[in-house]
């Protein structure tokens, strides 16, 4: 047949096919949309493909869904799919989200139509197998829908008909389809009064029908143009506030500044709940102009700050606000509205109500004993008090997520020094000959550590006391936690320079701290966080500190909180006679603990904020670090490059056995050397990232803990070089497989069955490594690390595809050189003893500081320590009698038969 012809074939039955697909189709769609969507917006039929438009909605809450029997998409109950309300309070609400995927202009102008897809999630639940009953699992359903429709530009309404499915578990049997239609208000351009976006999703199944669910009502804060509209009221309303010590934080970056400083910020006050019922305040989306104004969704909440941006919309407990940056006096002016809920309303959803919440919010220039709040802020209710500020009821707010904000140009202030120097009980050295060396409190990771707590019953907690400022700089909470593992690489720590002292030229530094523990008991929690400034010693070691905290609910009565005898205690006025001291052992001390002590300055028993002190005692790192550890370490870095040294000579001793006898190089498994390979290249892999990986110093009172070049160059040198060899020797051994005409097709046909049978194991080992991943992770390391450990795990086991392969060949010839399979035995087994030892010697073992015996190129167990010599050794064992009595010399003697082939050595005439 001519190749025109073949080409006019095909293009026709193409055309035919979407012709047929058309004329099915598009009648079905028009009928349907004809049906449901004519009311509202009514469907164009000569489309023109234009320009794109943007309807898409990040983040919305859904209601709704529910139905009798089987009838349902979110179910609360039903058979076999029972669902438990004692969840978390923090679980999340039913949210969605649409994204149209074409938008088309129509004939008519001001239509559009739009293709999009709409998913809905269910919040988490508990759900109780029907299979295994007491167990539970937890699961959150997604429902798909994929809509067509056409919005009006007049009217602002979204008519769409489409099909929704989802996944459904084992247990949970629905219809695959669901067809309904989608109505939401899309106007042009949105203010602050039309910001929220109210639609439904109604089923066109019949109430008996399988198919059918109850309709889904849909809300969401998104607009497509926003336009302002109060936001010069706004100003206005907070223009006779007066100054406040705010950092300034002007120039084209003010947008950029408010949206990663501000997002997912929360504040509190306890204040706020005679205001407006909550307790905290999270704004959840932001969206700032060029010319600093704003406007923002705020989530309220009484359980706790959220500490997550694009909170979804909720009826009821949510602010829409407007406002712009003040750029004289470096604020934020708003004025916010609540979203109601009439249910009363012809169409019942979420309304914008009075917009009469003032609010002010500003980076603090200044921390402080009584201020560790980033961001601080005014609110109040502009109906009362008119345009007197006099007369308002303004409510202070503070940011909660303070510690790990700190906007550049703020400064510490201290104010209670004196009274810390004069409580301090400085403990002296009693031999003055001896100068011991301590922490420098300039250095951060030093100075932080976890306390074990005990009170006067003897109850013991955990808690931290993280350094935040040293002098006037206020650097926070930098770390986020106690010790990040990411910050330290292995081969790069270089131990041998020079450690540094705290500076002898300071003798005290001003420091300022928080100081966090909780006591628990089958009645109550007791949460305290203390914030705390004084002074260290840094020639005694010796950290003297006055804190300040809120009362616990044990010191209120009735919900108000009592009086100290002079002001009641609240947010602007906080308990601040604790003090706090607390001695530091020597950075070269072995295994001595650190001790201090937390007491309250107030009348023992006749002041009800009184309480008995609390004994603390802590191990610093830095101490266990600077000696024992350094010795440890040290050794490691010998230990690894011993190590690489040793297995590229025996395998260069390999490779000359080979060149030596070149007959035995097709009896070598290839499926081996490839293994062998692999692992190096994993292991040159894993040192390059880490090299390439941003370091910082972890203990750095005991020195830098930078690249050591030296060491990192030799250890990749020699990793490179096996690998080297380890390549030559898979090469030779692939190029004997055609050369040998003897041994061709035995060689052939064991390595084909020995990968018949290795590549089944190690792919299964690879399931095994994504279902536990999947499954059981905490999520501390990627997918990708579980394979490099799987791949140092393949190794370990190198000889067992030699070891089938002997099988099958029957082979006794000499293939593998003692040097070579013994060596390289020791160089994978040594490491798993060298664990043992290591975790049973040493009191601390900090995954971090491994470097011989690294975590990240294999697995260490307490079973693998002992599995992977012992399983070495019998391979070892194996090959040896393979070797010298034939490759299936251990078997029983029925699977033992003569093959008909003898190999015969190289003659060296």
């Amino acid at each position: 047949m001519p190749f025109f012809l073949q080409q006019t074939l095909l293009i026709s039955l193409i055309f035919l096919i979407f012709s047929l697909d058309i004329s099915l189709a598009e009648p079905l769609s028009a009928t349907s949309y004809s049906k449901h969507c004519d009311a509202n917006v009514s469907q164009s039929t000569k489309l023109l493909f234009g320009a794109s438009n943007s309807f898409s909605i990040s983040n919305g809450i859904f209601f709704g869904g529910g139905g009798r029997l089987n009838n349902f998409l979110f179910p609360l109950t039903s058979r076999g799919f029972k669902r438990s309300f004692n969840t978390t309070r923090r679980s999340r609400p039913n949210t969605f989200y649409f994204e149209p995927t074409q938008v088309h202009l129509t004939r008519d102008r001001g239509i559009l139509k739009l293709e999009g897809t709409l998913v809905l999630k269910g919040a988490y639940a508990r759900i109780e197998s029907k299979s295994h009953p007491r167990q539970y699992y937890h699961e959150r359903r997604k429902v798909i829908f994929r809509f067509s429709g056409f919005w009006s530009q007049e009217t602002g309404k979204l008519c769409m008909v489409g099909l929704g499915d989802y996944q459904s578990s084992d247990e949970d049997h629905i219809a695959d389809a669901r067809s309904a239609v989608l109505k939401l208000e899309f106007p042009k351009t949105s203010n602050i009064t039309t910001s929220v976006i109210n639609g439904t999703i109604t089923s066109t199944a019949l109430g008996s029908s399988p198919a059918y669910f109850d309709p889904i009502s849909l809300q969401a804060y998104e607009q497509k143009a926003y336009e302002y509209t109060i936001a010069v009221h706004a100003q206005e309303s907070c223009s006779d506030l007066p100054e406040a010590g705010s950092v300034a934080t002007e120039g084209d970056s003010i947008c950029a500044n408010l949206e990663s400083f501000m997002r997912g910020e929360s504040f509190s006050s306890r204040k706020l709940v005679a205001l407006l019922g909550f307790e905290y305040i999270t704004i959840s989306q932001l969206k700032c102009s060029s010319n600093g104004r704003v406007h923002m969704l705020m989530v309220l909440s009484n359980q706790g700050a959220y500490f997550h941006s694009n909170t979804p919309l909720q009826p009821g407990k949510s602010l829409v606000a407007e406002g712009v940056w003040d750029h004289q006096k470096h604020r934020l002016c708003l004025l916010a509205c609540k979203v109601i809920w009439e249910e009363n309303h012809s169409s019942a959803g979420p309304k914008i109500g009075d917009c009469n919440l003032g609010l002010v919010i500003w980076f603090s220039a200044t921390f402080s004993l009584r201020n560790r709040s980033a961001i601080i802020g005014r609110i109040w209710n502009t109906s009362n008090g008119g345009n007197n500020h006099a007369n308002r009821k303004v409510v202070p707010i503070y940011s909660t997520n303070n510690l790990n904000l700190v906007v550049p140009g703020s400064k510490y202030v201290y104010t209670q020094l004196d009274t810390a120097k004069m409580h301090c009980n400085i403990i002296r050295n009693p031999d003055h000959k001896i100068k011991k060396r301590y922490a420098d409190a300039s250095l951060h990771r030093d100075m932080s550590f976890q306390l074990n707590v005990h009170d006067s019953n003897g109850k013991s907690t955990w808690g931290s006391l993280e350094q935040v400022s040293v002098d006037e700089t206020y650097h926070g909470n930098r770390n986020g936690g106690f010790f990040q593992s990411d910050y330290i690489d292995t081969y790069n720590i270089n131990t041998a320079s020079s450690s540094r002292q705290a500076d002898q030229n300071r003798t005290i530094w001003n420091v300022g701290y928080v100081l966090s523990y909780t006591f628990w008991s089958k009645q109550f929690r007791e949460s305290v966080q203390i914030s705390a400034e004084g002074i260290y010693h840094s020639t005694t070691g010796t950290l003297c500190l006055v804190g300040c905290r809120l009362p616990t609910f044990k010191h209120m009565t009735n919900g108000t909180i009592v009086e100290d005898g002079n002001s009641t205690i609240d947010d602007e006025n906080l308990d601040c006679k604790i003090f706090i001291q607390i001695q530091l052992p020597p950075l070269d001390a072995e295994n001595e603990k650190g001790t201090g002590t937390i007491k309250s300055m107030r009348e023992p028993y006749s002041d009800p904020l009184y309480f008995k002190p609390l004994k603390v005692e802590f191990s610093v790192f830095g101490g266990f670090v600077s000696t024992e550890t350094f010795a440890r370490m040290d050794a490691e870095i010998v230990m690894v490059i011993i190590s690489l040294t040793l297995l590229c000579a025996c395998t260069y001793l390999q490779l000359r056995h080979v060149g030596n006898h070149s007959t035995i190089l097709p009896m070598m498994s290839i499926t081996m050397l490839v293994v062998l390979t692999t692992g190096c290249m994993v292991s040159l892999i894993l040192n390059i990232e880490a090299v390439s990986r941003k370091r910082q110093p972890l203990f750095e009172s005991e020195g830098s803990f930078d690249i050591s070049n030296t060491a990192n160059t030799i250890v990749r040198l020699i990793t490179l070089v096996a690998l080297l060899i380890h390549v030559r020797l898979l090469q030779l051994a692939w190029g004997s497989r055609s050369k040998e005409e003897k041994t061709k097709d035995i060689s052939r046909d064991a390595e084909k069955k020995s990968l018949m049978l290795c590549v089944p194991l190690y792919f299964s080992g690879v399931v095994i490594i994504w279902f536990v991943h999947s499954w059981f992770s905490e999520f501390d390391h990627t997918i990708m690390e579980d394979l490099a450990c799987y791949v140092g795990l393949m190794v370990d086991s190198f000889l067992l595809p030699q070891i089938i392969f002997n099988i099958f060949s029957q082979s006794k010839d000499k293939v593998l050189t003692p040097f070579f399979y013994v060596g390289a035995t020791l160089v994978r087994a040594v490491p798993h003893i060298y664990n043992t030892y290591r975790s049973w010697r040493y009191m601390i073992n900090f995954r971090l500081l491994d470097i011989y015996a690294n975590p990240s190129e294999d697995y260490y167990s307490r079973f693998l320590d002992v599995a992977v010599p012992v399983i070495g050794l019998v391979f070892v064992v194996l090959v040896y009698m393979q070797q010298r009595f034939g490759g299936r010399c251990f078997l029983p003697k029925r699977f033992k038969r003569d093959v008909g082939y003898e190999l015969v050595a190289a003659s060296n005439t």
